[in-house]
């Protein structure tokens, strides 16, 4: 119960429903999804029975748009976590058609819309950004602007722009990207995230990498 009342001080600026997508990316990303459980059973308690379908519902789509990011190995293992511990109404409720299809699939549309946000999280600095990325590896580039941005970031039908920002300070805060996390968090405020959200993004992530590093210790313990 600390751990959750840790992560409610943390999350105070966000709204409720989303507050279960960030931490659980931030779960993800720091290898911990025997966290995310709890957490599952507290914000189901808290909201109202459709409130508790859209947090489940939020969490999925974070940890689907944060694939790249952090790894499919540990969204794959947090994605079970999440949905195993719904109860069973919200379970049956959730969407079972995929959003990306071979038939909605388009690749130039899909890379403009990629290219689109790419320019305004970056802003200024996008041109020069892709360039030294492109000169770097020119499938590097192609790769995080049409299916990373353009198929997955992009994609604003469950979790806006301004939302998966903050997610993603919630998935670089666990893996000690300084540069990308600066980016984001900069980002994030150009996707219309408050200064108070932005905070609160990183510090959820900062209370889970604490929570993580004391299950790791504690196993550790009696390893």
């Amino acid at each position: 119960m600390d751990r959750i009342r840790q992560l409610e001080t943390a999350a105070a600026a966000i709204e409720p429903e989303l507050r279960l997508a960030l931490a659980a990316t931030a779960m993800a990303a720091a290898n911990a999804p025997a966290l995310i459980p709890p957490l599952v059973a507290h914000w189901s308690a808290a909201l109202p029975p459709a409130g508790a379908v859209r947090a489940v519902e939020l969490a999925r789509e974070a940890l689907v748009k944060m694939l790249a990011t952090i790894g499919a190995p540990r969204v794959i293992n947090a994605m079970a976590a999440l949905v195993d511990a719904a109860d069973g109404p919200v379970r049956a409720a959730l969407s079972t058609d995929a959003r990306r299809t071979a038939r909605e699939y388009r690749y130039e549309p899909t890379r403009e819309r990629g290219l689109g946000l790419w320019r305004g999280v970056y802003s200024a600095q996008a041109d020069r950004l892709q360039a030294k990325i492109a000169a770097w590896c020119p499938d590097l580039i192609e790769v995080i602007q049409t299916d990373l941005y353009g198929r997955l970031l992009s994609d604003c039908r469950v979790l806006d722009a301004r939302a998966t920002e903050l997610c993603s300070i919630c998935a670089l805060v666990p893996l000690d990207v300084p540069a990308q996390l600066k980016s984001h968090t900069m980002g994030a405020a150009r996707m219309g995230a408050s200064p108070a959200e932005v905070a609160a993004a990183a510090a959820i992530a900062e209370a889970v990498c604490e929570q993580a590093a004391q299950i790791k210790a504690i196993r550790h313990a009696l390893s």
